[in-house]
């Protein structure tokens, strides 16, 4: 994959010879969705591995919500080790100065953090152009008879990318006795984002939505990395004997980019 020529995405894909219908009913919707990127400005080689690890894998949530993998982690440490709600002021290969408890001495440190947060505490390091996102949770007593599918809006025929009645995969994320539907908005949402995704959500799910009831929107403006072309698939995860970095701005903007990128840092640390 790595060895094609680079493109972005969108040119990738007419590239390659595909139908027209294939890519405008399927291809371009998914890759939207995969990428947070409306456009596909992303390059082709960062989609083809997104597109790769769809096809191997399956679309999943973590039961509970997000929160729930590092609980999960945190279990399996001795009571101390991490502390929260703790922040960092500057850090150096031998220690991290905090706001609130002073200065902690250690041997190395990893900066684990978002692209903008990790270059306020290392200076020079590059900061990307990112693709806003916007997330809004209904709740419905009614939900739509679409199971557990994740709904893609081929047509772009309003601000919603992708919606999926959530509660279908994880109850647990539902208020008591109702289901929830989250909806995604890529790029500069409207101004009236409710309005315009209800509306919206009406024509996809075939249903009328005016009783739900709009629990939380949440509008990420730096949510994801862009990765155009040319990006650097492995960018330095080891800045200096002590000093480490990662993070979904040193490899794919995507979740297993960020895992990835851990592992390589935690790899060169140890």
């Amino acid at each position: 994959l790595l060895a094609r020529p680079e493109l972005t995405a969108a040119q990738a894909l007419v590239a390659r010879g595909l139908p027209a219908r294939t890519i405008d009913g399927f291809l371009r919707p998914l890759l939207a969705a995969l990428l947070c990127d409306p456009d596909l400005t992303t390059s082709s080689r960062c989609a083809d591995l997104a597109l790769r690890a769809f096809a191997r894998g399956r679309l999943c949530l973590p039961e509970g919500g997000a929160e729930t993998l590092p609980d999960l982690l945190l279990r399996g440490l001795p009571p101390g080790t991490v502390h929260t709600g703790v922040r960092v002021t500057s850090v150096s290969t031998t220690s991290v100065t905090t706001a609130e408890h002073g200065e902690f001495r250690c041997r190395a440190v990893l900066v684990a953090t978002d692209a903008r947060s990790a270059a306020e505490l290392l200076p020079g390091l590059r900061v990307p152009d990112f693709h806003p996102v916007t997330v809004v949770h209904h709740a419905t007593d009614e939900p739509p008879a679409t199971g557990t599918a994740l709904l893609l809006d081929a047509d772009r025929g309003g601000p919603v990318a992708h919606t999926a009645v959530v509660s279908r995969v994880d109850p647990s994320r539902a208020p008591a006795g109702r289901a929830l539907v989250t909806s995604t908005v890529l790029g500069t949402p409207p101004a009236q984002v409710d309005t315009a995704v209800r509306m919206h959500l009406s024509r996809l799910y075939g249903t009328s939505t005016n009783r739900w009831e709009t629990l939380a929107v949440h509008h990420a403006p730096h949510a994801v990395p862009a990765m155009r072309a040319p990006h650097d698939l492995r960018r330095p995860v080891r800045l200096l004997a002590g000093l480490y970095v990662c993070g979904d701005h040193r490899d794919t903007s995507t979740v297993q980019g960020a895992l990835y990128s851990g592992r390589r840092a935690a790899t060169a640390l140890l």
